[in-house]
């Protein structure tokens, strides 16, 4: 049996948050900021060996909302266009390790132990399979890409909904993952759907 390749964690922070009409990754959550929240959880696990944040617009201020030394910052310049630059950015950050499956996070989709914990519980059985999470029969986000997959994320466009024409291609190996929280399947867009995802999951 091949060894399992190491998990990279993407996480996308570059956008402007434009019908949030102020940056998503700044907004508190529990007693940080949710930019920071997010890499905290994503660091509390051994298994993800390393954690790329994809900045973009007001790159300079988020970068010093991260308290983590380790963490590898990768710039998006080109953020304007879409979150399908954000998955290239990152994905060329992640190609001196090969081969590596990669956990595509946002920075605007809460993570929490009752997401990420089943999905790399999922990996170890399941390491070639594309992992989605799924609450009360709805999917839900991050999604684990298997390492042989991952190289695809360089190809994303927008043109062709970025991360949906991989897992397109490769819907024979999507596995869903049952988890307990629902903020697996939240989008939070609005200030007051932000508001009441806050009053009820924040730590």
């Amino acid at each position: 049996m091949r060894p399992t390749a190491p998990v990279a964690a993407l996480l996308l922070a570059a956008g402007e948050s434009s019908r949030m009409g102020q940056s998503k990754a700044l907004l508190s959550w529990g007693s940080t900021s949710l930019i920071d929240h997010q890499v905290t959880t994503l660091a509390l696990y051994t298994e993800i060996s390393r954690i790329v944040v994809v900045l973009g617009h007001k790159a300079d201020t988020l970068r010093a909302a991260l308290h983590h030394a380790q963490i590898q910052i990768a710039i998006n310049h080109n953020y304007r266009q879409g979150r399908a630059s954000s998955l290239v950015t990152g994905a060329k950050a992640l190609t001196d390790l090969v081969p590596t499956s990669v956990l595509v996070c946002n920075v605007d989709q809460p993570l929490a132990p009752e997401i990420i914990a089943p999905l790399l519980a999922e990996y170890r059985a399941y390491p070639d399979a594309i992992l989605r999470p799924v609450h009360a029969g709805r999917t839900g986000h991050p999604l684990i890409v298997p390492s042989d997959v991952a190289p695809e994320l360089l190809l994303a466009r927008e043109k062709t909904f970025g991360l949906r024409a991989i897992t397109a291609r490769h819907k024979k190996r999507i596995r869903s993952v049952p988890v307990t929280s629902k903020l697996a399947t939240l989008n939070l867009n609005t200030p007051a759907a932000f508001r009441a995802a806050r009053a009820q999951y924040a730590p």
